[in-house]
């Protein structure tokens, strides 16, 4: 149950916790050196679609880096792809820029000179590099390099054709694949080619720590893997199931790639992965929105046993996969806490040495005491979320209790995650007065918003 205590405290904690701790320059002198930074995104890989939580689904690299790392029990994300990469490199709601931040989008997301994790980074010494989906400005003047990253390689806008490269026919950002800004023609598979970028740019030889930022293409569609992937899971007898199993092992297997090159080259003891999905699956998708092979596929992905999907502010849309490994420096665990991806930039940068001045006032708190095991009960924190140009489903979690609405027409539901996960039963009709609490809480976090 909701604690009975004046609102007025509650909202105390509120504003204690939602704002950015402060960053102190001497965080990192216990450190041997600045690690490097290895930032790992799937893109709309679900909650049941990994094998540490479903053995049908073949990630053997992942789950191997979950187990000898921290799992993130509740690690939160937005319910899009660009919504979530804001939050990631800038600490704050998307929302906070602008409606055009807050679903995908191929408009610049955040003026050029907006403090993120990679220009703060580099300005703390690392080399820093993107390979993959940018989708935060769909123009070579809104690319990454704008934002801190010295090398860039993949696509300015969103999902790509495996072979073709090219974003939606339909639209003006179809010519997007580039290194560096400048347009490109390549033949092999989406991945494939980033994740060798990746490896060669890991091997290179440096003096200063790096920050490889690593925005996968897979397991978004289109959906077209090479035979040797779907051969791995011959076992699942659906084949659209299959076929989407067969682009997360390939993923993993990238992923496998990734840390052999940092065994290779004597790096892992000294480098920070993060693990996450950028949103919940997709379960169904009806085909030919991009380059061909685009086929069409009906339940291929799965958030079981959490309600909802990609787009959607129910847990299955929000709530993924995600852990931190440091080999030698994290112990296995767990941390069970609600952390949510715009925590990412104070944390790192924190970790690094950054000052307050480096790292904008955003919304994320320092969770590298969780992470660690230092701090096991954190106070509760308030989380937000807004999905659409038109705010059409929103969603606030306090502590233990979550307020949805799922359409803009559409009544507030009120659900006790603690005892309720998979949100299945409604409290709002029972608890009029904690249904008001936050509603209270999220017209404050609304105030703060860019409408």
């Amino acid at each position: 149950m909701f604690r009975r205590v004046p609102f007025a405290a509650v909202l105390a904690v509120v504003v204690a916790f939602s704002a950015v701790h402060s960053v102190r320059a001497d965080v990192a002198a216990d450190l041997p050196q600045k690690p490097n930074i290895l930032f790992l995104v799937a893109d709309d890989l679900g909650w049941n679609d990994v094998g540490y939580h479903n053995p049908e689904i073949r990630t053997p690299h992942i789950d191997r880096l979950m187990k000898e790392g921290v799992e993130l029990d509740q690690h939160y994300v937005m319910p899009q792809c660009t919504p979530t990469r804001v939050a990631l490199l800038t600490g704050r709601y998307p929302s906070r820029f602008g409606n055009h931040c807050t679903q995908a989008s191929n408009d610049q997301a955040a003026p050029v000179g907006t403090p993120m994790l990679s220009s703060v980074l580099k300005k703390h010494g690392y080399e820093t590099a993107i390979m993959g989906k940018w989708h935060l400005g769909s123009k070579p003047e809104w690319g990454p390099q704008h934002y801190g990253f010295d090398h860039s390689y993949g696509a300015f806008a969103g999902a790509v054709g495996v072979y073709d490269h090219r974003y939606r026919l339909n639209t003006p950002y179809a010519k997007t694949w580039h290194r560096n800004h400048e347009y490109l023609e390549e033949e092999g598979h989406r991945d494939d080619l980033i994740a060798r970028e990746a490896v060669g740019w890991i091997e290179k030889k440096r003096d200063a720590p790096f920050f490889l930022y690593m925005p996968f293409f897979a397991v978004h569609t289109p959906i077209a893997e090479p035979e040797e992937w779907h051969e791995k899971n011959a076992h699942i007898e659906r084949p659209d199931r299959r076929a989407y199993a067969a682009a997360i092992t390939h993923l993993d297997h990238l992923i496998g790639e990734l840390i052999a090159a940092l065994d290779r080259g004597g790096q892992r003891e000294n480098t920070l992965i993060v693990f996450t999905s950028d949103n919940g699956g997709l379960i169904n998708y009806g085909g030919g929105a991009y380059p061909a092979p685009d086929p069409a596929l009906r339940n291929f992905s799965s958030n079981e046993p959490l309600r909802g999907q990609k787009g959607q502010t129910y847990e299955g849309g929000m709530r993924v996969p995600a852990f931190v490994h440091w080999k030698g420096t994290l112990k296995p665990g767990k941390a069970a806490a609600p952390l949510h991806v715009v925590d990412w930039t104070p944390t790192l940068t924190k970790l690094v040495g950054a000052e307050t001045k480096d790292v904008i006032d955003g919304d994320g708190r320092d969770i590298w005491p969780i992470v660690t095991g230092e701090e096991t009960d954190p106070a509760p924190r308030t989380l937000y979320w807004v999905w659409g140009a038109n705010r059409e489903r929103v969603a606030l979690r306090h502590g233990d209790w979550k307020i949805v609405r799922n359409g803009r027409d559409r009544d507030l539901e009120l659900f006790h995650l603690a005892t309720d996960p998979n949100e299945e039963r409604d409290r709002a009709a029972d608890e009029p007065e904690t249904l008001g609490k936050l509603k209270a809480l999220f017209a404050a976090e609304q105030a703060k918003d860019k409408l």
